[in-house]
């Protein structure tokens, strides 16, 4: 039986969770071969390359969650986290004054 979209990302979200990230990563793949631009399989895809140390990996995916979906504050500081592990501080900081002007949610931004 096929697994829909919906279900596949559940069944990444679950094995993800679990620490079964080889399991996570080929449903997160087999989402963004249907839908390259599904921002949840981006993020956590890009979330699975900054835990392997390969922050360099996950930026594009960072980016193509935020592009899609701008309103997750999550993509905002996935972004911010691997702008800073990339050493490029100053990208960050900017990122990080354009999600303050967002105001996505109603937490204190003294970072």
């Amino acid at each position: 039986m096929a697994l829909t979209i919906e279900q596949a990302m559940e069944h990444g979200l679950a094995s993800h969770r679990e620490g079964n990230l080889q399991e996570a990563e080929r449903l997160y793949r087999v989402i963004l071969k249907i839908q390259p631009g599904h921002p949840g399989a981006n993020h956590n895809l890009g979330l699975i390359a900054v835990s392997a140390s390969a922050a360099e990996a996950a930026l594009p995916l960072f980016t193509t969650a935020l592009e899609i979906n701008p309103q997750v504050e999550q993509f905002w500081l996935s972004y911010i986290d691997v702008l800073i592990r990339m050493g490029m501080p100053d990208s960050a900081k900017a990122v990080l004054s354009k999600l303050k002007k967002l105001d996505l949610s109603k937490k204190s931004w003294n970072l």
